[in-house]
């Protein structure tokens, strides 16, 4: 028997967040270099405490579930891993996610975030408008660890300060703490 969870209303999707960030690290923690997106949002989320209001979501499941967790927000910033054999380990690509105007997937299966964003909007669901992603570049993860590979552990508070500095101090229009290198 398959279990269906309903898309709208729950109880951890509260609407009319105005004015709120979502903060979300995606990515699987127990993956090694995979677990770049949520270690790069904690830390940012922590220099953030007191200066804005930014909730802090971790997410390593599919796509239609974080555009349900994201319903209610004005914004979103997303930090990911990026998997890219010719950029340097840690370097860090920032990509708008601009407004979707339609979609143009064939298969549930086969939808990207941008296709899920869009089919959100047509039935109705308040997504943010403003989505910013931050890509980190690791190599292709071969064994689960809880730790990032120590090039990658290396570089964590450049990629934490970038993203800090680059695009959130821009959005909430306030000094960021910089993180202990």
């Amino acid at each position: 028997m398959t279990r269906m969870e309903p898309c709208w209303p729950r109880a951890d999707v509260a609407p009319n967040k105005p004015g709120k960030t979502a903060l979300v690290g995606v990515g699987n923690s127990a993956h090694g270099d995979d677990g770049i997106g949520p270690a790069v949002a904690r830390q940012v989320h922590e220099l953030l405490r007191g200066q804005a209001e930014v909730d802090l979501l971790e997410h390593a499941a599919s796509g239609f579930r974080l555009a349900e967790r994201l319903v209610g927000y004005q914004r979103a910033v997303i930090v990911d891993a990026l998997i890219d054999a010719q950029a340097e380990v840690g370097t860090v690509t920032q990509v708008e996610i601009q407004e979707p105007s339609s979609y143009s997937f064939s298969s549930f299966h086969t939808a990207g975030f941008h296709d899920i964003l869009t089919l959100a909007r047509v039935l109705g669901l308040d997504v943010p408008r403003s989505i910013v992603m931050y890509g980190i570049a690791i190599r292709e993860p071969e064994s689960f660890s809880e730790n990032l590979s120590a090039e990658l552990a290396a570089r964590l508070p450049q990629i934490v300060k970038a993203v800090a500095e680059e695009e959130l101090q821009e959005s909430f229009h306030g000094p960021v703490a910089h993180p202990r290198e």
